[in-house]
């Protein structure tokens, strides 16, 4: 550790950077938790995917619903513009530089992958017998990592080397289902797990240096009820500074050990998260944030905030969601 560069470390609300960010709903211990009132968990969705013309050189929104569905929105516009299909539970989502959207499909244990705009998967990675819960993509290399939350035995983080050929897996310390992963603009790698010891859950970090040989665990400091098991979503990377979701956004530098630095909170209706961080391109930071918000039988939403200044939503989708659990943004130019 301490030959690593110097890292930064959000512990946020939220999650997800461009390229990097790993957004997906937190599973229970024993079982995915992403339902809301009158949407099953688990439903495989028919109806054929739909995409408009002309959004080549648009930031596509990507958000994936408990009832099976991916919504593809225009960015900006917040307006529907796509519905992909023939999921069995999508979850997490992330994208890659050239705008590819990969989205976690946990109960059938895959991963699809669409080109921006596209109706058909143009790849598929096939996670059996791990569930997929979250995924992220380095800009550096084109690694492909996959959280696996690992619902019959201990979970994993599967990284496919540019993206193909067999994954290496990266088991943690304990009984760790993981949730989310996230890439900084290095090729490193953090990741975050639902850990279990004796009947009790809590959260678990771990950090992968690029072409590590193994995950090393990490302690983040901050209020304890913080890294409970049920309030960490993900965690992320926003190009200074690494993302995790829990409550707020707590800001951290880290070298070798972690520093707090500050807070950013972000106020909403709903059980908030995870969010993606928007950056205009892999030379800026993140300017904007967008999560989704299950408002479990009241309005879900998509709620986008000024970054890193917070406070109240300053836009927000409500139509056609159904128990929103995970998010991605694809830019129409390729970074």
């Amino acid at each position: 550790m301490s030959s690593l560069t110097t890292l930064r470390v959000v512990a946020a609300l939220v999650a997800g950077g461009i390229l990097a960010g790993c957004g997906g709903g937190v599973p229970q211990v024993g079982g995915p938790g992403i339902t809301s009132a009158g949407a099953p968990a688990v439903r495989e969705h028919r109806g054929e995917s739909w995409m408009a013309k002309g959004l080549k050189n648009r930031d596509l929104l990507y958000v994936s619903n408990s009832d099976g569905v991916v919504n593809v929105y225009r960015y900006w516009q917040h307006t529907l513009v796509g519905v992909l299909t023939n999921f069995t539970q999508p979850v997490g989502e992330c994208a890659d530089a050239a705008g590819n959207v990969y989205i976690t499909d946990y109960t059938a244990e895959k991963v699809d992958e669409y080109a921006h705009g596209g109706k058909k998967p143009i790849k598929v990675y096939d996670d059996s017998p791990y569930q997929p819960q979250a995924c992220a993509v380095s800009a550096k290399t084109g690694d492909l990592a996959v959280a696996n939350y690992g619902y019959y035995q201990a979970g994993n983080i599967a990284v496919y080397p540019h993206g193909s050929g067999s994954p290496t897996f990266y088991g943690g310390t304990r009984d760790d289902h993981f949730i989310s992963c996230a890439y900084d603009d290095r090729g490193d790698l953090f990741a975050v797990s639902n850990a279990g010891y004796s009947g009790i859950y809590y959260s678990q970090f771990y950090y992968l240096p690029k072409r590590g040989a193994q995950l090393v665990p990490m302690n983040l400091p901050g209020p304890s009820r913080s890294w409970e098991w049920r309030g960490v979503r993900a965690v992320a990377w926003d190009g200074e500074y690494w993302l995790v979701d829990v409550y707020g956004l707590y800001r951290f530098t880290i070298n070798v050990k972690a520093t707090y630095v500050d807070t950013i909170t972000l106020q909403g209706d709903g059980d908030l998260g995870p969010v993606w961080i928007y950056r205009k391109n892999l030379k800026s930071t993140g300017s904007q944030v967008v999560g989704v918000e299950n408002n479990y039988g009241q309005t879900d939403s998509v709620d986008f905030w000024s970054y890193p200044a917070g406070g109240s939503p300053i836009a927000q989708i409500t139509k056609d969601l159904d128990g929103p659990s995970g998010l991605a943004v694809s830019m129409g130019t390729p970074q």
